[in-house]
């Protein structure tokens, strides 16, 4: 994350310091009017085209769960461990899968100690890090 927002950083600076730079040549009046513009219009068109470049290119495909780790989970944990994460309450979760509250909080104490986490923020987002959910 750091590296991005560093590359980031560096990107827009290059940018602003070339637009100043292109300024400071017209003001100066060392470039007209219509250079100016043009080299402006030339920036914004390479710059379109490397964000259509950028946001146009193929994701890569999702990887699917270890099988390993996916078979320490029962079909139902996984069932509960989906509506965790999409923020259903206990009850809810109950009246979805025609299930005991009470069951349900067995289920969520299982994927907790599975997954090494003690709240359900930190099991949805465990979750989603070892490709268990989506």
């Amino acid at each position: 994350m750091a590296k991005m927002v560093l590359r980031y950083g560096i990107v827009l600076f290059l940018l602003l310091a070339v637009f100043q730079l292109m300024e400071y040549f017209f003001f100066s009046y060392k470039i007209t009017l219509s250079t100016y513009l043009g080299l402006v219009g030339f920036f914004f068109l390479l710059i379109g085209i490397a964000g259509t470049w950028y946001f146009t290119r193929p994701v890569q495909e999702a990887t699917m769960a270890d099988p390993d780790l996916l078979a320490q989970f029962s079909p139902r944990e996984l069932e509960v461990l989906n509506l965790i994460a999409k923020g259903y309450a206990n009850k809810e979760i109950a009246q979805l899968l025609d299930l005991s509250p009470n069951t349900i909080k067995t289920h969520i104490s299982k994927l907790y100690d599975k997954l090494g986490v003690n709240n359900r923020t930190q099991a949805a987002s465990e979750a989603k890090l070892l490709k268990l959910i989506e």
